[in-house]
């Protein structure tokens, strides 16, 4: 069995099962798999495509990179063990049915990861997006945008004072000479 186990800073790991999946995107944006809140992520940071048992890792133009095993990528091949980089947040790649063949270089071995062992196991959603009962990983709460009618009440005010200083300094102007 395939799965990644992603450490956030500060939260439980998540891991998740990747076999049956014929690709997996992740990233901040609510249209991913795998929604991930953290600063260094981006809207849609990379996919992890299961090519008939063979997982490969693309970066989707993220602003703060993807790197297998600390070397920045556009795409790789993931191996039983590697690290991978989405921005700052790191994950560990493990296939159990590649594991016999290339020895233990996973956690045993001190081939990657935190060494931190979890129970704790995520399972993608058939139907949505996102797993059922998933809530954000992020302990900071989403800023709301502002609305368009206030963004453009805010430009008309700095329009009128603007105006208003212009006026100002054209009538001192005026009076000066």
């Amino acid at each position: 069995m395939a799965t990644i186990t992603i450490y956030v800073p500060d939260q439980e790991p998540l891991e998740l099962a990747l076999d049956g999946y014929e690709q997996v995107s992740i990233g901040r944006g609510p249209d991913n798999d795998v929604v991930i809140d953290h600063v260094s992520i981006s809207g849609s940071h990379a996919v992890i495509y299961n090519l008939g048992g063979t997982f490969q890792v693309n970066d989707q133009g993220s602003t703060n990179g993807t790197f297998l095993n600390g070397e920045p990528i556009s795409e790789g091949v993931l191996s039983n063990g590697a690290r991978v980089m989405f921005g700052s947040v790191e994950s560990v790649f493990a296939d159990e049915a590649a594991e016999g063949e290339e020895g233990d270089a996973g956690f045993a071995a001190g081939g990657g990861g935190s060494g931190y062992a979890s129970g704790h196991q995520a399972h993608l959603a058939d139907v949505s997006n996102k797993p059922s009962g998933f809530t954000d990983l992020s302990p900071i709460e989403k800023v709301v945008k502002k609305d368009v009618v206030g963004q453009l009440a805010m430009i008309l005010g700095v329009v009128a004072i603007l105006a208003a200083i212009a006026v100002a300094a054209l009538a001192f102007t005026m009076k000066a000479a």
